[in-house]
């Protein structure tokens, strides 16, 4: 997903915690994964949570 649409998305850090759910943070937490050469926007890069593992499918640009 991009970093911009991250956002959209619970972090799973803060499931089940005594604090409220927070949205994820993307590109700004240390969990956050790059699947993407980092050049170019950021925003327009796209990544994965690396606490849910690494993707098994490749990212598909266009079905995003």
């Amino acid at each position: 997903m991009k970093h911009a649409d991250a956002g959209n998305f619970i972090c799973p850090q803060t499931l089940g915690s005594e604090r409220k759910p927070e949205h994820c943070l993307g590109g700004d937490c240390a969990a956050w994964r790059w699947a993407e050469p980092k050049w170019g926007p950021r925003e327009q890069r796209r990544g994965y949570c690396g606490l849910a593992g690494v993707p098994e499918y490749p990212l598909n640009p266009d079905k995003e």
